[in-house]
């Protein structure tokens, strides 16, 4: 392809990014992400062919447009929230994928074996996915796998792979799909025996797993042992308009008259969504009722109390701003309120019943740019330039431990783990409360942020992969939409309008037992990075040696 041809590799380059946002859900059709990947193959073929310098580089031009196209179509929505995230997530987000793949095209130049340029792709890639679910920079929205939210069916393996399986699936298929493209324009002549068995190994077999872990599944819950009364709560209070400009109290009033007509003497867990009481709480005073009478932001507490005297066995996990204080720094993010005082901020749930606020947990996986500043130590002076979207315009405090609530059904011991908004993006972490003794899950999350986009609808779906992931039955509150049940099979068996006030009144099951992937977590990306590393030294080696033989 010469040069003048910049029209045709553009045009490759951007279909792979309209492919991929024609998968990605909620309206997407998901087995198109099978393909997706073909037009780049093939555009890294021509640059190869090519015999250029500075693979890596000419990958970068080649292949931004592809990820930026994709990015900008399925996350386009920040921009409802903030220009600025949206213009960042987008811009940054897409040139991580682009920088990956450059490196896979920049070491394929160097490996002829397809077998093992197939094994540098995943490897490669499922690295980035890892780091992006784990460093300061944290946005793994768009990882590959996340692609079946929508369609579990078709992946209840994943509660022995998690999600990352599901990105190793989808690069092997557009992998063999190309390379037999390339057999065929080669017309190199093959075994239909080996055109059938590999595709057979590589997809179909995938979804033959999938359907037989489904019937599995749905013959273990014939018997439903422990059933669970909860009322979800969708209270939809404007963040815009009206969250900070109620009290704490006419929150707490706003929640109750939505569950109270839902509220019996067997109800146990009572879920209200992310900051549904917004104004911040002093958590010791909270739990020591040592706060002042009078005090706004206190007094509608007692309108619990008077919840749980009718009805003892309620439990509410409560969405809640809070601040610690401290005589000492407790921690970098820490802020000196007057000499030898400091107070934390945390995006909080609570644990409230009959004896008061018994439990919390301090979300532990924080929004960049939203509720913590990205590597401290380098943007450290740009603090005060946080979106205040919580409460806090600084960055927020964080537990290191997903925290479970216990709670009892008929004298039984149970336990709720409650994943906060972003969470639940995040498979090893809410495996993590099931690990430390979740029967169930919920997830508490104020979407309103973003209006009526595709950012909500995407974010419900991904509770269902959650569900798959860990066998657990899932509880979804979110302040204005949607809210909903999910069953262990990531079925979606209620859920609300978006943009309503209403509760969903539900029975439940609670689950025991770790899934693989619970156990082991995300085991496959921690071999990914070994064999990343293992491959780029293997790399250096062959440059290397290829130089040596050049002189």
């Amino acid at each position: 392809m010469t040069r003048n041809k910049w029209y045709i590799k553009l045009a490759l380059s951007v279909l792979t990014g309209l492919i991929l946002s024609l998968a990605w859900y909620v309206h997407g059709a998901a087995l198109l992400i099978m393909l997706a990947f073909v037009p780049l193959f093939w555009l890294s073929d021509i640059s190869l062919q090519e015999g250029k310098r500075n693979a890596f580089g000419r990958g970068i031009v080649l292949f931004y447009p592809a990820f930026f196209v994709f990015n900008l179509i399925t996350t386009y929505w920040i921009a409802y929230c903030t220009l600025p995230g949206a213009a960042a997530a987008v811009i940054a987000n897409a040139l991580l994928q682009t920088l990956t793949f450059s490196a896979w095209h920049a070491c394929r130049k160097q490996v002829e074996n397809r077998f093992l340029q197939l094994l540098l792709l995943i490897s490669f890639w499922i690295s980035f996915e890892y780091l992006h679910l784990n460093w300061d920079l944290t946005w793994p929205w768009l990882n590959l796998g996340n692609v079946f939210a929508s369609t579990p069916w078709l992946v209840q393996w994943y509660c022995i792979t998690g999600a990352l399986g599901g990105t190793a699936w989808i690069l092997i298929v557009n992998f063999l799909i190309y390379q037999e493209l390339v057999f065929r324009k080669e017309k190199k002549d093959r075994p239909k025996k080996v055109i059938i068995g590999i595709f057979a190994a590589s997809f179909i077999l995938p979804l033959l797993a999938s359907l037989f872990f489904y019937w599995d599944g749905e013959l273990k819950m014939t018997t439903k042992p422990r059933p669970i009364e909860a009322v979800i709560v969708q209270q939809n209070t404007d963040p815009w308009e009206e969250e900070y400009s109620l009290t704490n109290k006419q929150e707490i009033q706003r929640v109750l008259d939505v569950a109270k007509p839902y509220l019996n003497e067997k109800t146990n867990l009572v879920i209200t969504p992310e900051s549904a009481i917004a104004h911040t709480i002093d958590m010791e005073a909270l739990r020591s009722h040592t706060f002042m009478e009078g005090d706004s932001r206190f007094e509608g507490f007692s309108l619990f109390d008077s919840v749980t005297t009718i009805y003892p066995n309620v439990n509410f996990v409560l969405g809640l701003s809070t601040v610690g204080i401290f005589d000492h720094k407790a921690s970098p993010v820490a802020q000196e309120c007057s000499p030898g005082r400091f107070m934390e901020f945390y995006n909080t749930a609570g644990f409230y019943n009959k004896n008061g606020l018994v439990s919390h947990y301090h979300k532990s996986r924080l929004v960049p740019g939203v509720e913590k500043m990205p590597f401290p130590k380098i943007f450290g002076f740009l603090e005060k330039a946080i979106i205040e979207l919580g409460g806090s315009n600084s960055s927020l405090g964080n537990d290191t431990e997903q925290r479970t609530f216990a709670f009892e059904v008929d004298g039984k011991p149970l336990r709720i783990g409650a994943a906060i908004c972003y969470e639940s993006v995040y498979g090893e972490l809410v495996g993590n409360f099931v690990k430390n003794g979740a029967d169930v899950l919920c997830v508490i999350t104020n979407d309103s942020w973003w209006d009526d986009s595709p950012g909500h609808r995407q974010h419900f779906e991904m509770s269902r992969l959650r569900a798959v992931e860990t066998r657990r039955y899932v509880l979804r509150a979110a302040n204005g939409g949607f809210s909903g049940v999910i069953d262990p099979l990531g079925r979606v068996l209620e859920k609300t309008n978006y943009n309503e006030c209403t509760a969903i009144k539900t029975t439940v099951y609670a689950k025991s037992g770790e899934t693989f992937y619970v156990k082991h977590g995300d085991y496959i990306a921690r071999i990914c990075i070994f064999t990343s590393l293992a491959g780029l030294l293997f790399v250096c080696i062959l440059t290397i040696v290829r130089k040596k033989k050049k002189q």
